[in-house]
């Protein structure tokens, strides 16, 4: 069947609508979130790792006072 003056309007919609969803999809961004994501999630590791280090020595002291060592 050969396309007629019918067809033309809607075949050029779903090509305007085919390219606008093309260019609205935002392909790029997951991979800047799974970035984000794991730098604050390492940002986050070292500042529990620090409290806990220095935390950690104050318990151990109270502990070690504590029991008269």
């Amino acid at each position: 069947m050969y396309p007629t003056k019918i067809h033309h309007p809607r075949r050029r919609r779903r090509v305007a609508s085919s390219q606008n969803e093309r260019l609205r999809s935002d392909v790029g961004a997951s991979t800047v979130e799974v970035l984000g994501w794991a730098a604050m999630s390492t940002v986050a590791i070292v500042a529990i790792g620090a409290a806990l280090q220095v935390l950690g020595l104050e318990i151990v002291d109270y502990i070690r006072t504590q029991l008269g060592l």
